[in-house]
């Protein structure tokens, strides 16, 4: 686990950094030749900037331990941040939008040097890597931080593939085609935006996980040694790891001593689970 949180750490940090070598980058193919795809893909980056910056913050306060101030841990503190990342994104939606409007009832049309295909192939290169390795990550370890650097990954190399047709299509005969392309580009962001901000709003207002893994847990508690009877299970999502409230019913004869060293049992085995944070155990005699 430790492991883990290193290696999402050194991706958030590797994305704000080659992130932010994107948007000097996209920025200046905007100013030198007026490409809209340009502007809207330089945006893009900044919002990985962002993005990067607020979630390796968070990745390294949700993995502080339980204190005095935060008994339950600070586990809230990912899917947080992932909801300001999705403010962000509408905001920038809606300027790329407008400036891609305004550049078409103008008339204004970018001059498609090879610059552009370089910029626009160096974030496809870049951000293949980070969804590579957020991929990997993403299957060992449950992580809203890591699952949004994915998704925002995945959608940048599709949209810089999109720029790079766009850039094609305008040296073959369609001017147009760049400030046209920027408008599904925004659109995108947006999209994202309003999908990480639903998801990662459910993880904040407590949503219980799938009654498939609801009855896994339930099964999990059936199974330990001394458990006569496992009740369904209680479990709601505390931030990006679940809480969990179980009720087992062990032989009334036991004492009080082994009665709770079963009960210890269940919560050490929950615990183990990569997606329980905390777990509480309610013991009655059968």
């Amino acid at each position: 686990m430790r492991a883990d949180r290193r290696a999402e750490q050194w991706l958030t940090r590797a994305t704000l950094l080659g992130s932010g070598a994107l948007v000097v980058g996209l920025a200046a193919a905007f100013v030198l030749l007026g490409s809209q795809n340009a502007l809207a893909q330089a945006a893009d980056s900044f919002l990985d900037v962002f993005t990067a910056a607020v979630l390796s913050y968070a990745i390294a306060v949700g993995s502080q331990p339980e204190d005095a101030e935060h008994p339950l841990g600070h586990s809230r503190a990912e899917p947080l941040a992932a909801l300001i990342t999705a403010m962000i994104a509408g905001v920038l939606a809606v300027e790329v939008g407008r400036s891609a409007i305004g550049a078409l009832l103008r008339g204004e049309v970018a001059r498609l040097e090879p610059l552009l295909l370089w910029v626009f192939g160096a974030k496809i290169f870049f951000k293949g890597g980070i969804l590579l390795v957020a991929r990997r990550l993403g299957r060992r370890r449950r992580s809203p931080a890591i699952e949004a650097l994915a998704v925002d990954a995945r959608n940048d190399v599709l949209l810089s593939s999109l720029a790079v047709v766009g850039y094609f299509g305008g040296r073959w005969g369609a001017p147009t085609l760049d400030a046209w392309l920027a408008l599904p580009v925004a659109l995108w962001i947006a999209a994202a935006g309003l999908r990480l901000g639903r998801e990662n709003l459910r993880l904040l207002m407590g949503e219980a996980p799938t009654r498939a893994r609801q009855q896994a847990l339930a099964a999990i508690v059936a199974a330990v040694p001394g458990v006569r009877r496992a009740l369904p299970v209680r479990a709601h999502f505390l931030g990006a790891t679940l809480d969990v409230h179980a009720t087992v019913e062990v032989d009334g004869g036991l004492s009080v001593r082994d009665a709770h060293d079963i009960g210890e049992a269940v919560r050490a085995r929950l615990l183990a689970e990569e997606d329980v944070g905390h777990c509480a155990v309610h013991i009655d005699p059968a």
